[in-house]
């Protein structure tokens, strides 16, 4: 491999003898064509550059611009369209994005302007492309991460290698570990890998961005490895650095164990716990344990020491008793005999005043297994979300949101996810927390009495198209902030991934009312709302 770009035969396009038609007056630009590409050629005082004519940013013309010399003498061109410059002897982008490419120019001694066009092969393309992906990422500038994207795949990178890279560049300067963007990163990649050629290129950058924007101007949060400790004792303890430090020597397949255990000891960050560390694993199927599992899981690791225990907090303690008194290794031997829930079933713990920990543990003895609850769960939730009164998204006063309601389907996949992975007693208890969710997820309900009447929940005769069309509505910036966006992604893939699980649309139809109906896109006005509410009265926001 060459360690440099490749060189064309040198072509004559100018010259500096003024006496010549083709004369290139000190100070000025011209445009010419060269092996069918167009070159802006410069002439600064006695110099004389070549860089390619179209702006890096949106392929404007540069010989349409300025050209000047900045404080020490560099011949500089502005592109007029939105300000960015260039320098002409290398060309270094000093305000803007991107870099421009140069090309070597000779001049002979009857004043001949000759110009090799530089070649370079895919390999010195991703060596330059990698650098500007991460600066991309740093400084959140979409349009450059997008177009990076597109570059790196047509040189040859692969939708896993890409995000791995933007992971790398992020991850640690998340707030507290794994959150929404690294969610979000999974679901994108899922899809892109699902897909070909310029396709893949919005779900990658969509989940890219939610990484750039989420850990702009962050400080970086790393801790040493170390073989000492056990994991789940270290998280338990909130020791955040040893836990991260110990997630970061641990076996892959022993780290998922001992994660899925950590994420199901408590009811963490109000189902956010199992969410996360389902996203981590799947990345790391997709992209490899060597190349990203040091980077995620010790992420993962701080994550889950410092969410919030919901089991713990006065109105969950009431499930957290009736759970802890549940044999779990008995739960998670019970055998399946029924492979369908009756939507009876469901309908008996949506309506219901209280979670029902003992009625799900006794259907699961006696037919219906912990996948069996899980369906409930998952079933329930997508019913939940179908007769949600949207109207309450208008009310500025409520707490409550559309956000508050996904979870419940998103967390009985993490759960599926979690059973297939490490069944036992361990994710019996997330499946009961499952159930937990489902009755939590209807307190708005049960508070107004208010319910949507009518939903839809017919099949159609294009699963496939339906799902991806979804998915792409879900991209396509109808959210209006991001993580309005993480959501619709995030739910979009848990509704055609539970409905593929269930045999039921209920899922994807829950989905599809997500993003296609009426939400609150951001939450400026409600935090305001709830902010002079705790000041002047000092009482708590209403659940």
């Amino acid at each position: 491999m060459r360690n440099d770009p490749a060189l064309d035969e040198p072509t004559v396009i100018a010259s500096l003898n003024p006496d010549r038609s083709d004369y290139l007056a000190p100070d000025t630009m011209k445009v010419a064509r060269v092996d069918g590409q167009r070159v802006a050629l410069v002439r600064s005082g006695d110099d004389v550059f070549a860089i390619d004519n179209a702006c890096p940013h949106q392929g404007y013309g540069l010989v349409t611009g300025d050209l000047a010399t900045d404080e020490s003498g560099e011949p500089l061109i502005t592109c007029l369209w939105h300000n960015w410059k260039f320098r002409a002897r290398d060309g270094v982008c000093v305000l803007g994005e991107e870099n421009v490419t140069c090309h070597r120019v000779d001049v002979d001694p009857a004043g001949s302007v000759r110009v090799s066009l530089t070649r370079s092969t895919p390999e010195q393309q991703l060596a330059v492309l990698w650098p500007s992906l991460t600066s991309a990422l740093e400084r959140h500038y979409v349009g450059q991460i997008s177009r990076d994207t597109v570059r790196l795949l047509d040189n040859g990178a692969t939708p896993a290698q890409v995000m791995a890279a933007a992971l790398t560049a992020t991850v640690d300067r998340t707030e507290d570990g794994v959150d929404h963007e690294v969610a979000l990163a999974a679901d994108c990649l899922a899809i892109a890998e699902e897909r070909t050629e310029d396709d893949r290129v919005l779900p990658l950058v969509v989940g890219m961005a939610g990484l750039a924007e989420q850990t702009r101007d962050r400080s970086r949060y790393t801790a040493s490895p170390t073989a000492d400790g056990d994991l789940m004792e270290l998280i338990e303890a909130e020791r955040v650095d040893d836990a991260m430090g110990r997630a970061a020597t641990l076996d892959l397949d022993v780290a998922r164990h001992q994660m899925i255990r950590a994420a199901s000891h408590h009811h963490l960050g109000y189902g956010h716990g199992a969410i996360y560390t389902q996203k981590v694993f799947e990345l790391i199927d997709r992209i490899g344990a060597a190349e990203i599992a040091p980077v995620l899981l010790p992420q993962l690791a701080r994550s889950l020491t410092l969410m919030t225990r919901e089991d713990l907090l006065p109105y969950m303690r009431p499930t957290t008793r009736s759970i802890g008194s549940v044999d779990l290794d008995a739960l998670a031997g019970a055998a399946r005999s029924e492979t369908e829930v009756p939507l009876e079933v469901v309908a008996s713990f949506l309506d219901g005043d209280d979670p029902q920990i003992d009625h799900a543990v006794d259907l699961a003895m006696n037919g219906l297994g912990v996948e069996g609850l899980i369906d409930i769960a998952s079933l329930g939730s997508a019913i939940r979300m179908l007769r949600y009164d949207s109207d309450n998204e208008l009310d500025v006063a409520s707490n409550f949101n559309w956000l508050s309601i996904t979870h419940g389907l998103t967390h009985a996949r993490a759960a599926r996810w979690a059973w297939t992975r490490a069944p036992g007693p361990a994710v019996a208890r997330m499946a009961l927390h499952a159930m937990w969710l489902l009755f939590d997820t209807g307190r708005l309900e049960r508070r107004t009495g208010t319910v949507n009447q009518t939903w839809e929940s017919e099949e159609v005769a294009d699963r496939q198209r339906f799902e991806d069309e979804l998915v792409d509505d879900a991209m396509d910036d109808r959210g209006g902030s991001f993580i309005v966006v993480a959501h619709l992604v995030k739910t979009a893939r848990a509704g055609a991934e539970e409905s593929a699980s269930t045999g039921s649309m209920l899922p994807l139809r829950a989905a599809e009312r997500l993003v296609r109906g009426r939400r609150r896109e951001r939450f400026v006005a409600r935090n305001v709302a709830e902010s002079i509410r705790f000041v002047r009265t000092g009482t708590p926001p209403k659940r």
